[in-house]
């Protein structure tokens, strides 16, 4: 369909959207508003269903589906009839009596109701009550007298209804549009029209042509009414099997509950024919939840638990009753409860801490915020299906910290992890996730709907609270930040309880041998996937055959959704999807095979067990691993700290002496920080990398194996250990520095091959090209490594394209990072070969420059605002670096007699243009102090951060002290800027700014991009040497830190990580930069050597 299609909604945000439509083809839908004829019948077209077989097959007959779509058609109304004056439709269902829906109701929702798709229900009203029938016709005498069949069947209906609506929302909106443009709809109003065609669809011929010319959509509906009337009946007559059992022991009556008034299904994903999680009520208030699969490992796990809690200083795990049946089982209800106290609430931490080493020990996931409820000081798992979990996909990079994390405690799902979308991040976690929340993820919505204007739009969905968090009586969720020690100490307990006791578990008659034969839920993929390409495929064009459908259902064996899977696998998955489900893969512990379908082995096996797997585990355990899954606790709690960014907590830090610390001590310290960088770098083979803290869109933090920028990526962590290399000769930092850099070769292929992705990357010096060049090309140097400064060359090329269509402007991200990276590589000839091949480079580079330059003469320098990563400051400092590269290399051309027109257009600049890029950039930095405080004394006598900082300054949460965004990156940008300081103005301003930060209390982290060593730079800037005693202090801060207490990050609550801008590697360079300002050149402002 085009744009303007009112079931297309434009073009979706989600890819799985866009391929609907992509594969969609408009070829002319059924008109079924006011045209058919009146009376016919769905089984009087001639094999109608054979276009919704999948593969031409399915036998002689009519496949059930079809039959039931039938009989939903025959018992349709006969004539047109609007929802206001519904009659009782004609016929039967099954030859035994008439059914109608109930007349003289208000069916057109208003809009936001219901979605806006209750007009729809009523449309297909047959297929519910078709669907009651069967289910009344499935539940025999012995189970009725447990039920209020009347409710219970209210119940599936109303689930129901809502189900069938949205899979045919699309089909029945189009419809809509085009008898409206075609003027086939009667009415005064918008809403009198809709209604007309919810009486025209709904009549039996209307129904007919609808289901008839799109029989995908009523193998859709007839497949979900089916599978939905049977398993609520097999759950009634397992309830008939059972209920003594039940009343015995698993019921919370301890008694007759009385009748049954009430099933909630679609408690989950619904697998093998529709069956889900259910929800029974009974007439006394009792609830009962039943799952339509095996429990035995529910079961195996009550008893492990049961262990663990004897074990010494146990922390007392709940744990579920059940009743356990085969292939069915039980499960007590529980519903939340609040904390009576605050110690209730630390004890929930610490049990949940405890529950947490459990889970990752024997390889539990996907236990995210739906499947945690929290009791009072109990936190309690309501589902164990992703125990012994088998490595996926993900396992298979070459990345080791990638490898790594994915076998952490980070792979329970426990921990924070964010979905982060353009404008939202939402955290889904058991820990963290819970509080409602828009959807990062947009979704298909209903514009005016409920009037025959209705139509498709993306909205972000709504996430409602859940009952994972803790709460004391009276009061709201817990924030889990606020109990991170409380979580550490439970995990630490739990830990080495399990490592003392090892044997037991790993004893051939023990525990973990028990789990061998239970049928285990394996994640090939996350389940969005499967419930999105259920939804998108019900785009009307997909609907008129199977193989339009079918080309999207394939998009699952390309890269499009992720990992591509084996071909058996995506066959299986297809499979289940065209049966309704969610696909489901199980696994056996004591088995080193999948199974699709129940009993139907897939090819190709696990490389072993998933009880092997776990008793590797547990003799692996010991303190350096604990330790290890302890920083990832702490770093994934950390993403979700609600502290503005660029302002970490305060702390209290001293004032030092003033005494110039001794350079020898600087580096010593730097060593320190260099080989605990050492220390935290998984290494396997030729490759080495780290787990870290990345900042996205300078809002949200997550944690991840690290990327290749320069502000958080493995780049700027190697450029900081080969400067550590030189300074020391200690060949262990070299060695990483030059195994972190092994992907690079694969990235500038993958990029070299994908020039558009050139654009999104960005040639920024910190989070773009341009930084990761400018890291190469130091790391190349200070190794003196040939093949990496190739690399450094072919990323400058890479950044230089980028730079001349990317959209941010900004140093940080944008052009002016590209140029001044291109600016630093042109002053010490990073990269250059020899003869015409250097030349040609670094006319090359030049050129590129100059575009760059001339890019930002035109941006808007405070659209970012006025800071130095993507403000005026920043984009001032790279048009004065240009201007004065562009003289000199004038300056040059004219004493070597070569400044002829030629020469001139190919260089940097000529002599003649380079003012209108001073003067630009001179206007940017005027703009970027504009209304900045000065750094003169305030009230009391404080330095400048004690001042007003204006409305359209530093960004949300930045301090003054900040580089990024706050006054002391405007100053330095001053400092650092050639001829800034020849304005009367901007030198006055920037030396006062800069004095004021030098006196204003020590920063609370150590971090470049907002701490100690980000201001040391500052006060240590060669245009300042009157602030020398400040620099002194700062410099002697920095160290006393790193030497007392350890190296303070800029991430929430200071957790140590690798990254330059906030981490470690930027600390130890801000130690090298302390120590030997000549030897290791600024990171912050991309200086060349020399």
């Amino acid at each position: 369909m085009g744009v303007s299609s009112p079931c297309g909604g434009g073009t979706p945000r989600t890819r799985i959207g866009r391929g609907a439509e992509r594969w969609g083809r408009a070829r002319g839908g059924a008109r079924v508003a006011g045209q058919g004829r009146a009376g016919v019948e769905l089984s009087a077209v001639e094999r109608w269903w054979e276009a919704g077989l999948v593969g031409g097959g399915g036998g002689e007959g009519r496949p059930d589906w079809a039959v039931f779509a039938e009989e939903a058609s025959a018992v349709a109304p006969e004539e047109a009839v609007a929802p206001e004056e519904a009659a009782a439709p004609e016929g039967n269902v099954a030859n035994e009596e008439t059914v109608a829906p109930e007349g003289n109701e208000e069916t057109v929702a208003p809009e936001g109701s219901r979605p806006g798709l209750s007009g729809f229900e009523w449309v297909l009203r047959p297929f519910t009550v078709c669907a009651g029938e069967r289910l009344e016709r499935g539940v025999s005498e012995r189970a009725r007298r447990l039920v209020d069949m009347t409710a219970v069947r209210d119940d599936l209906e109303r689930h129901l209804s809502g189900r069938l609506a949205r899979a045919a929302a699309r089909t029945l909106v189009l419809e809509l549009y085009e008898a409206r443009s075609a003027g086939r709809l009667d009415g005064d109003d918008t809403r009198a029209r809709f209604r007309d065609f919810l009486g025209r669809v709904a009549s039996r011929s209307g129904l007919t042509a609808l289901l008839a010319g799109r029989p995908v959509l009523a193998r859709i509906l007839g497949r979900a009414a089916l599978d939905a009337a049977d398993a609520v009946a097999e759950a009634l007559e397992r309830l008939a099997d059972d209920h003594a059992r039940l009343t015995a022991g698993l019921l919370e009556s301890g008694g007759d509950p009385g009748l049954v008034v009430g099933v909630e299904p679609g408690a989950g994903d619904g697998h093998r024919g529709g069956r889900s999680v259910m929800l029974l009520r009974f007439a006394d208030g009792t609830r009962l939840v039943y799952k339509p699969r095996p429990l035995s490992v529910h079961g195996h796990f009550n008893d492990l638990v049961a262990w663990f809690n004897g074990l010494p200083d146990s922390v007392d795990l709940r744990t579920l009753r059940l009743l356990d049946r085969g292939d069915y089982g039980w499960v007590e209800f529980v519903g939340s409860a609040p904390c009576a106290s605050a110690e209730e609430v630390e004890t929930f931490y610490r049990r949940q801490g405890a529950l947490l080493a459990l889970l990752h020990l024997i390889d539990g996931t996907d236990l995210h915020h739906e499947n945690l409820i929290a009791v009072g000081a109990h936190p309690v798992l309501i589902d164990v299906e992703t125990l012994f979990h088998p490595p996926t996909t993900a396992t298979a990079t070459e990345d080791p910290a990638a490898r790594a994390l994915h076998e952490s405690v980070y792979r329970v799902g426990l921990l924070p992890q964010l979905l982060v979308g353009d404008d939202s991040a939402l955290d889904v976690s058991a820990v963290g996730g819970g509080l409602q929340a828009a959807s990062p993820v947009l979704r298909a919505d209903w514009a005016e709907a409920g009037t025959d204007r209705m139509r498709l739009v993306r909205r972000a969905g709504r996430f409602g609270e859940s009952a994972n968090r803790p709460r004391l009586a009276g009061g709201g969720p817990v924030e889990p930040a606020a109990h991170i020690e409380a979580l550490c100490a439970g995990f630490r307990a739990g830990y080495t309880a399990i490592a003392a006791a090892r044997e037991e578990l790993l004893h051939e008659t023990a525990l973990l041998k028990a789990f061998a034969e239970d049928e285990v839920r394996v994640l090939v993929r996350p389940t969005w996937v499967y419930s999105t390409l259920l939804d998108e495929s019900t785009h009307p064009d997909l609907l008129k055959d199977t193989g339009e459908r079918q080309r999207v259902l394939e998009t699952l064996r390309t890269d499009v959704l992720g990992t591509v899977l084996a071909p058996d696998l995506v066959d299986e998955e297809i499979a289940q999807l065209w049966a309704g489900d969610v696909p489901l893969f199980t696994a056996r512990p004591g088995r080193d095979r999948l199974w699709g379908a129940p009993e139907q082995a897939l090819a190709g096996r696990t490389d072993r067990t998933g009880i092997a797997r776990v008793a590797a585990r547990l003799a692996a355990l010991d303190t350096v691993d604990r330790q290890d899954q302890e920083w990832i606790v702490r770093a994934a709690m950390a993403t979700a700290s609600r502290a503005p960014v660029h302002r970490p907590v305060r702390d209290r830090r001293s004032r030092t002496a003033e005494r110039a610390p001794e350079p020898e001590r600087l580096l010593s310290a730097a060593r320190s920080v260099g080989d605990r960088l050492v220390s935290l770098a998984y290494r396997e083979g030729p490759r080495s990398n780290w787990i870290g803290l990345e900042l996205l869109d300078d809002r949200y933090w997550r944690i991840g194996p690290m990327p290749a920028d320069l502000a958080g990526g493995y780049t700027g962590t190697a450029l900081f250990l080969a400067e550590l290399a030189a300074l020391t000769g200690a060949g262990h930092y070299a060695e990483v520095a030059r195994t972190a850099l092994a992907p690079v070769p694969k990235l500038l292929d993958a990029l070299s091959g994908r020039p558009a992705d050139l654009r999104a990357v960005g040639s920024g010096a910190f989070s773009g090209l341009g930084g990761i060049a400018y890291a190469l090309a130091g790391t190349a140097r200070l190794l003196d490594d040939p093949e990496v400064g190739s690399w450094a060359s072919a990323m400058l090329r890479l950044a230089g394209a980028a730079a001349l269509s990317e959209g941010e402007h900004g140093v940080g991200a944008g052009v002016a990072g590209g140029l001044v990276a291109l600016l630093a590589a042109h002053r010490d000839g990073s990269g250059s070969g020899s003869g015409a091949a250097a030349g040609a480079e670094g006319q090359e580079i030049r050129r590129n420059a100059r575009a760059c330059a001339d890019r930002l003469l035109v941006a808007d320098p405070t659209a970012g605002g006025r800071g130095f990563t993507t403000g005026a400051a920043g984009l001032g400092w790279a048009l004065l670096r240009f201007a004065e590269a562009a003289e000199a290399e004038a300056g040059a051309g004219v004493a070597a007699g070569v400044g002829n027109a030629a020469t001139r257009g190919s260089g940097v600049g000529a002599a003649e243009g380079s003012e209108r890029y001073r003067l630009a950039g001179l206007s940017a930095l005027r703009a970027a102090v504009a209304g900045e405080p000065d750094g003169a004394r305030g009230p009391g006598g404080r330095g400048g951060s004690s001042l007003r900082v204006p409305a359209d300054g530093p960004p949300p949460g930045a301090r003054a002290s900040a580089w990024c965004g706050g006054r002391a990156g405007i100053a330095l940008a001053v400092l650092d800027a050639p001829g800034a300081l020849d304005d009367p103005h901007l030198a006055a301003w920037s030396r006062r700014a800069a004095e004021g930060l030098g006196r204003d209390r020590p920063a609370p982290d150590d971090s470049l991009c907002h701490g100690e060593a980000g201001l040391c730079e500052l006060l240590g800037h060669s245009a300042v040497p009157e602030l020398r005693a400040h620099w002194i202090r700062r410099a002697g801060a920095l160290l006393a830190s790193v030497e007392e207490t350890g190296a303070r990050s800029g991430a929430p609550d200071g957790v140590p990580h690798p990254g330059l801008l906030t981490g470690l590697a930027g600390i130890g360079h801000g130690l090298l930069r302390a120590g030997f300002p000549e030897r290791v050149p600024s990171a912050l402002l991309l200086n060349a050597a020399g």
